[in-house]
Parts: structure tokens; C-alpha cells; sequence
């Protein structure tokens, strides 16, 4: 049973289909709709069951009330192009790349801005790259935020890209995120636990949502202090949408310069600085490789701005 409302479609699971994963079930459902579609709308927490937000992998009940935020799929179709664009590789063999990007950089196109990105810039460099999620995200594993620079991993093939992705989902590649942060901390480590979901007020923001949110974990530890910023080591274990600015906005100590989650000191203090993006870069990763299990570490430096935000700190 379906029923349509201004960009939202509501269906109601009927016995037939009780037990199927959801992303199969709208697949069937909805007109043209691909499977990878689907999944990258329950990824953006488009998709609600019984008014909770859910993953692809949920498997229906009967009676059970699925919610979708209706997006026109041809506004999703992006024709993405190969674009002679310069890449950091840090290490590439036959199976991963790991790159480090730049700061301002789009990982992959979205509606209204489909060049400039990483992917466009793997598409022409690579012949073969994983398509598990599409060619508008070709090879990519996980995301930085357009400001966010730093290291990240691509699956040459599928089977990678699956068994990263299952990494990933058991907390078993370690990252760590270099942070400066307004304020000073009582502790030296510690970690934020809060559940992190779409704002309901900003559709553009996440936020820690107790009702909604999908359980998030993020660790932490000072590195450096400063008259009121602190340099941290944040060690994200769960990958929620904005996950270390929402959960380090929440306790009091913003990223500094970051635009959407800061407050007036701490986009003061960007200012002050020179600084036109989020302080916030993805400096070590370090998983067993997909397919000869080796443990493996890579670093990353800071980029310049970080680099010289840092030098004017410490005089």
C-alpha cells in the first residue's frame, strides 16, 4: 500500500513482503529507482520506519509505516566526468589507493555541483574503481567534508569496497583526526557518546538527537594547548554525517572556523587567524590490508593553512 504526499512517499508493509530488507523492498517500489539510489537515501536519513531512522540492512515487518523524503531521481543522475585534476596518492597498489585531499575539495558530486570533486578526478586517472554505489561515487569507500583535508581510502574493485565497507562497520579501521577546538579541557582524554541525527529545524545541519540520532562514538585527547583553543587527537569509532564537529559543538568546544557548527569566539578566533575553513584534518589511518591482511599505518601532514595557524599559536 502507497500513498503520496508533497516529497513523501509512505508505504504500509503488507505480510507478502514482511521480512525483506528495505532497500529491496524500495527498489520494487519506486519508479526507477535504482538499489543504489535507495541505499544513498537511507544513508542520508531520508528514510524512516515507524517514525525511526533506519539502515539498508533493516528487514521489514508487517504493518510497518516507511516514510521516504522524495528526492526526483533525475535530479540525482549526475553525469559525471573525468576531469584532469592533481591527486596526492600516498600509496597505491593493485586493490587501494589512499590519497590525501585537499581542503575545499568535494569528495564526490552532488545535485548543482558535479565537477572539481575526488571522484571526477579518480575517473580520469583509473580505468578500474568499485561502482557498488554508483559512478557519481566510484571507489569511494567513506568521506571528508568538503573542508575536512586529509587521508582517505579507495577500493579499486567491489569485493574491496564490500569488505572495507564491513571494516568500517565493525570499528576495525582506526582514524585519527587532528582538531583545533576552542577552549581548554579539565581532562586529557575522554569520549563523547550521543547519538547524532538530521536536524529537524536545518535539514543542512546534523545534530545529537536522542530520539532520532544513530548511535555515535567519538574519543579524544589533547595534544596542545593554547590561551583558550586546544590542539586534540580525535579518534572517531562510529563515521556519522559531521560526526566529530556535531559532537564537539555539543560539549562546548567548536572546531575553529567551522561555518556551520561554531559560534561567534570560535569563528572569531578563525578570523584571527586567517582561517577560512574548519580546523579539522584526517592525519593517520591504519586497517589489515583487504587482501594480504598485513597491518598497515599511514600519516598524513597537516595542510598549509592548518600548518600555519599553529606557527602564529605558538609565536
Amino acid at each position: 500500500m502507497i500513498k503520496k504526499e508533497k516529497n513523501i512517499l509512505n508505504f504500509i508493509v503488507d505480510a507478502e513482503s514482511s521480512g525483506q530488507r528495505i532497500d529491496r523492498f524500495l527498489t520494487c517500489k519506486i519508479k526507477d529507482g535504482s538499489r543504489s539510489h535507495i541505499q544513498r537515501i537511507i544513508s542520508d536519513s531520508k528514510v524512516k520506519v515507524n517514525e525511526k531512522i533506519i539502515s539498508k540492512n533493516y528487514r521489514i515487518a508487517e504493518n510497518d509505516i516507511i516514510t521516504v523524503e522524495f528526492t526526483d531521481k533525475r535530479d540525482s543522475d549526475i553525469v559525471v566526468k573525468p576531469q584532469e585534476i592533481n591527486l596526492k596518492v600516498v600509496y597505491e597498489d593493485n586493490y587501494i589507493l589512499i590519497i590525501s585531499k585537499e581542503p575545499g575539495m568535494l569528495t564526490h558530486p552532488v545535485p548543482g555541483s558535479d565537477k572539481d570533486t575526488v571522484v571526477n578526478a579518480l575517473l580520469y586517472r583509473y580505468d578500474t574503481l568499485s561502482d557498488l554505489y554508483g559512478r557519481d561515487r566510484a571507489g569511494i569507500v567513506h568521506r571528508l567534508d568538503k573542508d575536512t583535508s586529509g587521508l582517505m581510502i579507495i577500493a579499486k574493485n567491489n569485493n574491496i569496497h564490500q569488505f572495507l565497507s564491513e571494516k568500517f562497520k565493525n570499528r576495525e579501521i582506526k582514524k585519527t583526526y587532528s582538531a583545533l577546538v576552542l577552549g581548554r579541557f579539565t581532562e586529557k582524554r575522554g569520549e563523547i557518546i550521543m547519538p547524532v541525527g538530521r536536524s529537524r529545524l536545518d535539514r543542512k545541519k546534523m545534530c545529537v538527537s536522542i530520539n532520532t540520532g544513530r548511535n555515535a562514538v567519538t574519543g579524544f585527547e589533547v595534544t596542545e594547548e593554547f590561551e583558550n583553543m586546544t590542539l586534540l587527537d580525535v579518534y572517531p569509532e562510529t563515521g556519522r554525517t559531521h560526526q566529530i564537529r556535531v559532537h564537539l559543538s555539543y560539549i562546548g568546544h567548536p572546531v575553529i572556523g567551522d561555518k556551520l557548527y561554531g559560534n561567534s569566539e570560535s569563528k572569531k578566533m578563525a578570523r584571527e587567524l586567517g582561517l577560512k575553513r574548519q580546523f579539522l584534518h584526517a592525519k593517520r589511518l591504519e586497517f589489515s590490508h583487504p587482501v594480504t591482511g598485513k597491518n598497515i599505518v599511514f600519516e598524513d601532514e597537516l595542510a598549509d593553512d592548518l600548518s600555519r595557524c599553529l606557527k602564529i599559536l605558538r609565536g
